[in-house]
């Protein structure tokens, strides 16, 4: 297993102990996690010292923030939801809204001035049997310091599997790459280059003149995977929509009972490099016990039904069929 897919993993992980928690409580939860990954050994590599660092800066903001004796209201806390997050984040009126209700079941109020969302809102896309939540962050105005609203931005940033930046072709590209790869710096989700997290651009507008020069203009100053869409264009919107899904990084897995045939409308969604225990383990936590081999059939299998152990790494479509000792 990579150490990419050993930290994904961790993530999810560290996602599902934190949920809903604030407070003294949330300190607790996110100190626990940096003592696990020291005792583990976990901090001798490179992305995990990025995460150790992330979520040292998490107990420090958590420790700044106020103690109230209720719960404040957050217009930026969404719950998670679905198979995967990712935000949109770029400067106002560069399309994000217009963007998510093209690709979501959201709509969100749009228009040609600055701010027109001022609140977080999530929708869902539905890509190929995954349900993808698709978080529409206020846009930053780089030339008004607002840290407020700066730091709840990228605090919701941090609960996402994917963050995409959304620059407008028509708009000086320079200088929203600049402003939007500061931002990142400044909040730690980059440091010296490296990151935990899976970026990348959305380049918006791309049917209005002179994009076509100014896409080529982006691509030459980064190397963080561009899909380049206009709204007006359906085959873009698709593109989008599956660049989407590859950036979660995740693979869809159909089980199947003996003798029965699979359900194809109601997947497993697990994170790249899961294998057959994996399986086991979501399905019932006694499979992994009771195991006696597994039958694959898809583009991990070297043919049609192969027996496979506990340790066969999945591939996305896979079908699986789980044999265990009855009870």
């Amino acid at each position: 297993m990579s150490n990419h897919t050993k930290l994904r993993w961790y993530r999810f992980n560290i996602a599902r102990r934190i949920r809903n928690l604030e407070g003294d409580q949330l300190i607790s939860e996110l100190e626990e996690i940096v003592e696990d990954i020291i005792n583990k050994k976990l901090d001798k590599i490179g992305l995990f010292k990025l995460q150790i660092r992330e979520l040292e800066l998490m107990i420090s903001e958590a420790k700044a923030s106020p103690k109230t004796k209720g719960r404040q209201y957050d217009p930026f806390e969404i719950p998670y939801s679905g198979d995967g997050r990712i935000t949109l984040f770029g400067l106002s009126n560069v399309g994000k809204s217009t963007l998510m209700n093209a690709i979501t079941n959201t709509n969100v109020k749009t228009g040609e001035y600055l701010h027109t969302t001022r609140i977080a809102h999530a929708g869902t896309l539905e890509y190929e049997n995954v349900k993808i939540q698709i978080i529409d962050m206020p846009g930053f105005l780089d030339f008004k310091e607002d840290w407020a609203t700066s730091k709840q931005i990228l605090r919701v940033a941090r609960t996402s599997d994917a963050i995409l930046m959304v620059i407008d072709l028509s708009m000086d590209i320079q200088r929203q790459y600049n402003f939007l790869m500061k931002q990142l710096e400044d909040a730690r989700l980059i440091e010296n280059g490296e990151t935990t997290f899976r970026f990348g651009i959305i380049a918006t507008k791309g049917d209005l003149s002179n994009t076509k020069e100014r896409y080529q203009e982006l691509a030459e100053i980064t190397d963080l995977p561009i899909c380049p869409i206009s709204i007006k264009e359906e085959g873009s919107l698709e593109n989008l929509k599956k660049m989407l899904f590859e950036q979660l990084g995740i693979i869809r897995v159909y089980t199947k009972k003996p003798g029965a045939k699979p359900n194809l409308d109601d997947p497993l969604v697990l994170p790249e490099g899961a294998t057959v225990v994996d399986i086991a383990r979501k399905i019932h936590t006694s499979f992994v016990d009771r195991f006696r081999y597994a039958r694959i059939t898809g583009p991990s299998a070297e043919f049609e039904s192969q027996q496979v152990g506990l340790d066969h790494l999945l591939a996305d479509s896979d079908i699986v069929e789980l044999i265990v000792v009855k009870r």
